[in-house]
């Protein structure tokens, strides 16, 4: 399986760009590369210009980088640059901001989105994970071109050119995931903060 992780974050409130943010001493991105790695054989990391350079310097080796194809063109760019150089049949899609990924749950998305084009987390709600979701690379990199032609940057605009689908409850997911802390991603020195004190208390450290 493959794994793209989305580093393009400006992260223009939190004074750095966002994957390059320090939580505990480690740049942000590294956590979502360790999850990565323990579930799939082959990891792009896909970023802006802007970052790409820091980030030679610290992923591992192994690691394929690559900037966006196009600037300005947000999420649905990474992705499509991603897939673009998957080798494998599917790939799991990834932030670069949430420090808290459950490797169960990655693997269950990975074991759900065989025979479909993506397996992607739903809330009951109704709203969608799209960036904690697998992709089959064939049908998506088709479906990520057209949405981009049409002039889309988000990425649910690729669902409307798949044709199979699977939406997996978030309530699913708890099974593996009791707090859903997969979920929990960084935007505001506030929400760092925040995961700081989780993984403290995780980890056993005074708060």
């Amino acid at each position: 399986m493959s794994a793209i992780i989305l580093a393009g974050g400006g992260g223009r409130r939190l004074g750095r760009p966002k994957p390059l943010v320090e939580l505990q001493g480690r740049p942000l991105i590294s956590y979502a590369v360790e999850a990565a790695l323990k579930v799939a054989d082959e990891i792009i990391v896909v970023s802006g210009r802007e970052a790409s350079k820091a980030l030679r310097g610290i992923l591992p080796g192994g690691v394929e980088l690559l900037e966006d194809l196009e600037e300005g063109y947000g999420p649905l760019m990474g992705l499509y640059t991603g897939l673009t150089a998957a080798h494998r049949s599917y790939a799991l899609a990834l932030p670069c901001d949430s420090p808290l990924l459950r490797v169960e749950v990655l693997r269950r998305l990975l074991e759900r989105v065989e025979g479909f084009d993506a397996a992607i987390p739903r809330w009951p709600n109704g709203y969608l994970e799209p960036l904690h979701a697998a992709y089959r690379v064939e049908t998506s990199l088709k479906a990520c071109r057209e949405s981009l032609m049409e002039g889309r940057r988000e990425l649910r605009a690729i669902l409307r050119h798949l044709n199979r689908v699977l939406y997996i409850s978030t309530e699913e997911l708890r099974a593996l995931d009791p707090q859903l802390q997969t979920f929990y991603n960084i935007n505001t020195p506030e929400e760092l903060v925040r995961i700081e004190e989780i993984m403290a208390v995780r980890d056993g450290d005074p708060l």
